[in-house]
């Protein structure tokens, strides 16, 4: 008989702790949006909590990519569990997109007060200035989960 023992890997040890800080960080979206606090600002990182489907919602999704990551953290190199924290992993990179496309798209009109529609390219360039959003700052820490999908790829079984 084989016994089903839960493994614990460095990888996973890893994953794990990346869970329980996008869960962290979802549920301080969704505590500032809810009037917990008027909003979170700690160095690079800002939260303002005043948009129902970015804070909310997006906070939502961040807690629910935490708790896939978790549950996926044991026996990583399995199907089932990469397939959990790869899952985890697309809902940061979705939540990150928006919020690099916003940025983005703040940054391209001048201010009011310029003559000219279209922001300088120095402007354009100091809109990406900090504070910025957990899912930006914890995007590149889910990129080593592209690791998993290669690994996956290559095994035969």
């Amino acid at each position: 008989m084989e016994q089903n023992v839960q493994k614990i890997t460095p990888v996973g040890v890893y994953i794990g702790l990346l869970g329980l800080v996008i869960l962290a960080f979802g549920l301080a979206d969704i505590f500032v949006w809810a009037g917990a606090s008027p909003g979170l600002q700690a160095g690079i990182l800002g939260i303002a909590g005043d948009d129902f489907f970015r804070w909310a919602w997006g906070g939502f999704i961040m807690v629910c990519a935490g708790l896939f990551m978790l549950s996926g953290c044991t026996r990583v190199t399995t199907l089932q569990q990469s397939a959990k924290v790869v899952l985890g992993g697309v809902l940061v990179w979705i939540i990150a997109g928006t919020d690099l496309f916003a940025l983005l798209c703040a940054a391209i009109p001048a201010d009011a007060s310029s003559p000219s529609f279209f922001n300088s390219f120095s402007g354009f360039l100091a809109t990406f200035a900090p504070p910025y959003t957990p899912a930006m700052l914890l995007l590149p820490f889910t990129l080593g989960i592209l690791y998993l999908i290669h690994v996956r790829d290559t095994d035969d079984a």
